[in-house]
């Protein structure tokens, strides 16, 4: 009777413990509704994702609200500014994790993910997700840029296609050089030789000085004077000038939603642009493109574009437990997959890194693009600068690349940069 005494209390208490089990799991299977706040260009993809969590997860709704990227920095200051329960998931580029992040908008993380799953992620985008020493923002996709070429106008002047291996990268004074040959080949007031996709934005024009090994900001992203207006950074800025102003290979009065449209018509011979385009441009009839990658001055180093969108929770948000398991689907699950290959994006996790460079299918244009990307990620990638007031800094220098563009003193227009950021960085000491 002892030990039948003994194995009713074991099974009592196993039952115990199962039922207390059961109902966690019960507890954590995701249900509600969330809303997620994100931007209209990424549309296709980010639904994609939704659909797919919504349909392996039927107790659950996902709502969408969505922005243009251009005013989407507006829209998150306005409504999570006012300490809105609205939302759930945020959509974050990288350079806006600590300002959100210093601001309360979004919730540190790190009770949700683990050290093995945040080892998923490329290091510098778990680095790039974190303020403060606090895991505030998993890695979504990652970016890399190469410069993209019309083969057909490098045909029309009798010039070889510049090579896609980073052994051989052109010079910004190549790129120069070559634009000035095609345009007088091909004799079109219409055809210019160069233009950025983010023309006069800080993610592609950057690079430019970081070349040069000029920074915008100090290590600390507190501090601008003697940096963005460095004799390098300067140096690397009146070449942007001159290739508008002096050589004349580069549009003036255009924007950043016309460089691909541009490219697309056969008006430009190299364009800046992210990798993801290879999507696009692949289904445009009679465009003969191909890529090479990003350059660098003839007296510098590599410095490629990179850094792309990040997940945040919402620090209002009503239904943590249900975001939580989206931004895990999202950044580390099936959400992932689906959204890379909508988009035709760059990933940040470091199997699918690895597999860009042992997937036979990345091994033959179009796709070899990613194999380039992998490299450049790994060797030459250059993040924008990490500071609480980079939404201040990009408004700023986005003007100050403009003025630059249409011929202000390249001295005059850093100057005066310096002295506004600097006022906008007192808000913050």
């Amino acid at each position: 009777m002892k030990h039948a005494g003994k194995l009713l209390s074991f099974v009592a208490a196993l039952i115990l413990a199962l039922t207390a089990v059961c109902g966690a799991l019960a507890e954590s299977t995701p249900s509600g509704t969330i809303t997620v706040l994100s931007f209209t260009e990424y549309h296709e993809a980010v639904q994609a994702a939704i659909d797919a969590f919504m349909l392996a997860n039927p107790d659950v709704t996902v709502k969408l609200e969505e922005y243009p990227f251009s005013e989407y920095n507006d829209a998150v200051t306005i409504k999570l500014g006012s300490q809105s329960q609205d939302f759930d998931v945020i959509m974050t580029d990288t350079t806006m994790v600590s300002a959100y992040a210093y601001k309360g908008w979004i919730d540190p993380v790190d009770e949700y993910f683990t050290e093995e799953e945040k080892s998923q992620f490329a290091p510098a985008m778990v680095k790039a997700g974190t303020f403060e020493g606090s895991f505030v923002a998993p890695p979504l996709c990652n970016s890399c840029q190469a410069l993209f070429y019309n083969k057909d106008l490098f045909d029309a002047a009798g010039l070889e296609y510049p090579s896609e291996d980073p052994a051989n990268r052109l010079t910004w004074e190549d790129v120069v050089e070559i634009s000035k040959k095609i345009m007088a080949a091909v004799n079109d007031s219409t055809i210019f030789g160069l233009t950025f996709e983010q023309v006069d934005r800080p993610y592609q024009i950057l690079p430019l000085p970081n070349s040069l090994g000029a920074t915008a900001f100090s290590e600390d992203g507190m501090q601008v004077d003697g940096y963005l207006n460095s004799d390098a950074f300067k140096k690397a800025m009146q070449w942007y000038s001159d290739i508008h102003n002096v050589d004349m290979i580069a549009p003036k009065g255009t924007s950043a939603s016309d460089s691909n449209g541009l490219f697309m018509a056969g008006k430009i011979v190299f364009l800046t642009g992210n990798v993801f385009n290879y999507n696009t441009f692949s289904k445009t009839e009679g465009l003969n493109w191909g890529y090479t990658p990003f350059p660098a001055f003839a007296d510098g180093t590599a410095a490629t574009p990179t850094g792309s969108w990040h997940v945040g929770l919402s620090s209002g948000s009503q239904n943590k437990e249900t975001a939580i398991a989206f931004m895990k689907y999202f950044t580390l699950g099936d959400g992932n997959s689906i959204f890379l290959e909508t988009r035709g994006a760059f990933a940040a996790k470091v199997d699918t890194l690895a597999k860009y460079e042992t997937d036979e299918a990345y091994a033959s244009f179009p796709l070899s693009i990613f194999r380039l990307a992998s490299y450049e990620a790994q060797n030459t990638a250059y993040p924008r600068p990490s500071t609480v007031a980079y939404g201040e800094f990009e408004t700023i220098i986005g003007s100050t690349f403009s003025d630059i563009r249409n011929g202000v003193d390249v001295t005059e227009a850093l100057d005066s940069a310096v002295m506004q950021i600097n006022t906008q960085l007192q808000m913050y000491e």
